[in-house]
């Protein structure tokens, strides 16, 4: 997924600013089209806004017909970086849809699959948001997983820091951790 910012720099001739402030804010999407930009989401300190496909077609559209703030001069022209991203929409469909699939999984853990278990923060955040901080088990895609909260003392005494892990044994055999 590219990055609101990121898109719009393919738009030759475009004001970013004030296109990035009429796209959130103003009349250039229509309410369905802009729930399709989203945080980016990777830490809690990450404030990048990803946009979709749906949201990018509607761009590029505006863009094409002249409803976006140009630079003194400009008139729309092509925009090849952008048409090379909405021809990746099926793709990006699939991602957001695993991503949503995720997010439904740390409240719904019949959702996690096999695979997720490698994801060390998607299984915390399920452990947490099902049985809570400490140590415990649950059956993630039909796999016992273990979880150890231990503790242990910093090198002067003063403080104490937290090491979590996760053991199980997947489908074909082999014990794993995390």
């Amino acid at each position: 997924m590219r990055s609101l910012t990121d898109f719009l720099a393919g738009l030759p001739g475009i004001m970013p600013i004030k296109t990035r402030k009429l796209v959130l804010e103003g009349g250039a999407l229509s309410k369905a089209e802009r729930a399709d930009i989203y945080m980016r989401e990777r830490n809690w300190l990450d404030l990048v806004l990803e946009v979709g496909p749906d949201a990018a077609a509607a761009i590029l559209s505006a863009y094409k017909d002249g409803r976006l703030p140009m630079k003194r001069g400009c008139t729309p022209t092509d925009a090849p970086e952008a048409e090379a991203y909405l021809a990746e929409g099926d793709k990006l469909r699939e991602q957001l849809a695993e991503r949503r699939r995720r997010e439904q999984a740390v409240k719904n853990p019949l959702l996690i699959l096999e695979r997720d278990l490698m994801d060390h923060r998607l299984i915390d955040s399920v452990f947490i948001a099902n049985i809570g901080t400490g140590s415990g088990s649950m059956v993630l895609a039909g796999i016992t997983v273990h979880k150890q909260v231990i503790g242990y003392k910093s090198n002067s005494g003063k403080s104490t820091g937290w090491r979590v892990r996760f053991d199980w044994t997947g489908s074909d055999g082999q014990v794993r951790h995390s």
